[in-house]
């Protein structure tokens, strides 16, 4: 028989989830009636709490903090990961930093009552998560404190986001106004097993400028498929085999950016002479290669994120809100003026 959880015992004292977390941490905010009936159900279960709980109910001053992300390898998450450490490593105070890999998306909601039911942070960072009403309430009842970064901001929840649609929309612009009119997006597939709208606000930032220039949509520019280098390589095989192919190619990430370069430049054509390029987000590896992208600020919102978690576990009465600095375009060497010939 599997190991009991927080869930069996709250189901069988018939409390929240919130309510059992609150009693495993000595909470005074829970009626001795109440309490009586979660203890019966922790006895009856068996149920027996992880050595990280048990060490921070008795005083053993570790303060953890996590970061739940659906990947960790990505340039993207890397960068935000860096900004997490670095605004960690201006507090005085000891925090360990626990890092949660969701890699799949059923994964999320379990890692999440783990998180819980351990008690095993004292503040949670998550990363481009589609974080449901349920799960938020989850946390709220267990008392830990929480930052989205996110694609959509909703709610009161602290978060920090980019506006992806003006990302998509400004990248779109750019190639229009260097005289492209064939233009091409490059994405992740949508809708998607996260749940994460980042591909989908970019290709509709797309869309409305591509209307607001009057220019028709052609949708053999739009090629959509899994996140990664390789499978954009393959996109952009498709599109340049076209009859008619794009002059110019919007990919949604850095890194698809670099497949489309990889696939131009082997068909024997040149970027940006014959095929302007243009990404997002704005790694590490685009300033190495000159590549005309988007910049999200990836860094400083891990930062920004991790600041305001800090404020809600330190000094919760006084929370400091705090937002990314404006998307930029960053024009280098792989977008130029489309030649008339």
């Amino acid at each position: 028989m599997a190991n009991p959880t927080i869930y069996d015992v709250a189901k069988m004292a018939g409390v929240g989830v919130g309510t059992v977390s609150r009693i495993l941490n000595n909470s005074t905010r829970v009626s001795p009636e109440t309490q009586e009936k979660v203890l019966d159900a922790i006895r009856v279960l068996g149920f027996r709490r992880s050595k990280v709980a048990r060490q921070l109910s008795t005083g053993i001053q570790h303060r953890n903090i996590g970061a739940i992300m659906p990947f960790i390898t990505p340039p993207s998450f890397v960068e935000r990961l860096r900004g997490m450490q670095k605004a960690l490593n201006e507090q005085d105070n000891d925090f360990n930093f626990i890092l949660y890999d969701v890699s799949e998306p059923d994964r999320q909601h379990e890692q999440l009552l783990t998180i819980v039911e351990q008690s095993a942070v004292d503040g949670l960072l998550i990363t481009t998560l589609n974080f449901t009403d349920e799960e938020r309430d989850l946390l709220k009842q267990a008392g830990i404190p929480f930052v989205l970064l996110s694609d959509v901001c909703t709610g009161d929840t602290n978060c920090i986001s980019p506006d992806n649609f003006h990302g998509g929309y400004l990248a779109t612009q750019h190639l229009l106004s260097l005289g492209h009119q064939r233009i091409a997006y490059l994405g992740d597939e949508f809708p998607n097993n996260y749940g994460i709208p980042t591909s989908e606000l970019r290709y509709k930032g797309y869309l409305s400028a591509l209307d607001d220039h009057d220019i028709s949509f052609n949708s053999d520019y739009v090629c959509l498929g899994q996140h990664g280098e390789e499978i954009a390589y393959q996109l952009t095989q498709q599109l340049l085999s076209l009859p008619e192919p794009p002059t110019a190619i919007f990919a949604m990430s850095d890194i698809q950016a670099v497949g489309c370069i990889l696939a131009i430049r082997e068909s024997g054509l040149r970027v940006p002479e014959d095929i302007s390029v243009i990404g997002f987000d704005d790694v590490q590896l685009s300033r190495y290669i000159g590549l005309t992208t988007v910049r999200q600020h990836l860094e400083q919102g891990g930062y920004l994120g991790m600041q305001i978690l800090m404020d809600m576990i330190m000094t919760p009465e006084q929370v400091t809100p705090r937002q990314l600095p404006p998307l930029e375009l960053i024009v280098r060497g792989t977008t130029r003026q489309r030649s008339s010939v």
